[in-house]
C-alpha cells in the first residue's frame, strides 16, 4: 500500500516509517498539514497516519480536509493525545482508527492489513464486532416476538453474518448475492440523522413466505394491494425493530416512514433505488438474518444505509460498553 505518514516529529515519523517499510509498504512523509496537503493533492494514496499534535495545523482540521479532498481514504490518527473528546472528534472528522504513540507499530500494521484484505469495509476492532452483533441480535429479537405476536406463530431470527461496506458497493454486493430479488420493503428515517432501512428477500424465499403469510400458491406480481400489506407489515416490523434500536442507542428520535414494498426486480434495480434516497450516506450496514417461520427457515437481507457520523456515534456508544 502507497501511505502517507504526517507527524511533525521526525523521530515519531521514522518509528512508523520503519515498520511500514520492512512490512512492504511504499511510504511518503510529511512534516505538517500544510505540506500534507499539497502532497496529497498531487498523489494517490491508499491511506494515511496522522498526528493529531502539529504546529502549523491541528491533526482533526487536517483530517477533516483530507477526508474531503477524499472520502474514501482511511486516515488513521495517531497521537500521544489519547483524551477520549479527542478520540471522537478524530473519529467524527473522518478518521477510520485512533491509535495511541505508545502502542506498538503492530497496531497500525493491523489495521492496515484488515484495510488491504477489505478494502470496501468499514474498519471494527474485534470487541466492537462483537458489541455490534450483540446490538443487532437484541434487535431481531424484538423484532420476531413482534412477529410471531402478528402472525400466531413461532418466529426465530437470527443474525449470522453483518457487514459495514461502502453505499458505493452495495450494487456489486446485490448483483453478486442477490441477482434476483422477490421483495423488498424500504422504510426511510429521518432526524438528526437521514437513511433508508430495507428489507430485502431472494425471489424463492419471498414466494415462501408469502405462500407462508396467505396460504395461497401465488405469483408474486400478482398480489393484490391487500396481500401486500402483509409483506409491508412483516417489514415494518422488523425494519421498525432496528430502526428503532439504532435510535435508542444514538439517544435521538428518528421518524419513520410507512413502508414501500417492491416485487420482481433485479438486485442492480434494488440497489440503485436504495442509494437514490440516500445521496449523503457512505456506508450500510448489510446483515443477513434467518427468518424461520413454522420450521420453514427463510434468507432475508436488511440493509440499513446511514452517514459515516450516524455509524462513529453508534460505535462510540458502543465502546462505552466495552
Amino acid at each position: 500500500m502507497k501511505i502517507l505518514v504526517v507527524d511533525d516529529s521526525f523521530y515519531a515519523r521514522q518509528l512508523i516509517v520503519r515498520a511500514l517499510t520492512k512490512a512492504g509498504h511504499t511510504i511518503t512523509e510529511a512534516s505538517g498539514g500544510i505540506e500534507a496537503i499539497d502532497i496529497f493533492k498531487k498523489e494517490v494514496f491508499d491511506a494515511a497516519t496522522v498526528d493529531m499534535i502539529m504546529p502549523d495545523m491541528d491533526g482533526i482540521e487536517l483530517i477533516k480536509r483530507l477526508h474531503a479532498l477524499n472520502r474514501d481514504i482511511p486516515l488513521i490518527a495517531v497521537t500521544a493525545d489519547i483524551q477520549d473528546e479527542t478520540k471522537k472528534d478524530a473519529l467524527e472528522a473522518g478518521a477510520i482508527a485512533f491509535v495511541s504513540k505508545t502502542a506498538k507499530p503492530d497496531v497500525i500494521l493491523n489495521i492496515l492489513n484488515s484495510l488491504k484484505e477489505e478494502s470496501d469495509f468499514f474498519f471494527l476492532s474485534m470487541d466492537e464486532k462483537d458489541a455490534f452483533t450483540e446490538l443487532i441480535n437484541i434487535s431481531m429479537g424484538q423484532a420476531a416476538g413482534a412477529l410471531s405476536s402478528l402472525l400466531g406463530r413461532r418466529i426465530i431470527l437470527k443474525v449470522p453474518y453483518f457487514e459495514i461496506v461502502k453505499a458505493s458497493r452495495l450494487k456489486g454486493f446485490f448483483e453478486e448475492k442477490l441477482e434476483h430479488v422477490g421483495a423488498a420493503i424500504h422504510q426511510r428515517f429521518s432526524g438528526t440523522i437521514n437513511g433508508l432501512a430495507s428489507l430485502v428477500l431472494p425471489y424463492e424465499h419471498a414466494v415462501l413466505l408469502v405462500r407462508i403469510l396467505l396460504s395461497v400458491e401465488k405469483d408474486i406480481n400478482r398480489l393484490t394491494p391487500s396481500e401486500q400489506t402483509v409483506l409491508a407489515e412483516v417489514g415494518n416490523i422488523v425494519l421498525n425493530s432496528a430502526i428503532s434500536t439504532l435510535g435508542n442507542r444514538l439517544n435521538t428520535r428518528l421518524a419513520i416512514s410507512i413502508p414501500d414494498v417492491h416485487l420482481n426486480k433485479p438486485g442492480g434495480d434494488i440497489a440503485d433505488f436504495i442509494t437514490s434516497y440516500t445521496c449523503d450516506s457512505e456506508h450500510a450496514i448489510i446483515i443477513l438474518s434467518h427468518l424461520t417461520i413454522s420450521e420453514v427457515e427463510l434468507i432475508s437481507y436488511i440493509v440499513l444505509i446511514l452517514p459515516r457520523v450516524a455509524i462513529i456515534k453508534l460505535l462510540r456508544e458502543l465502546r462505552a460498553q466495552i
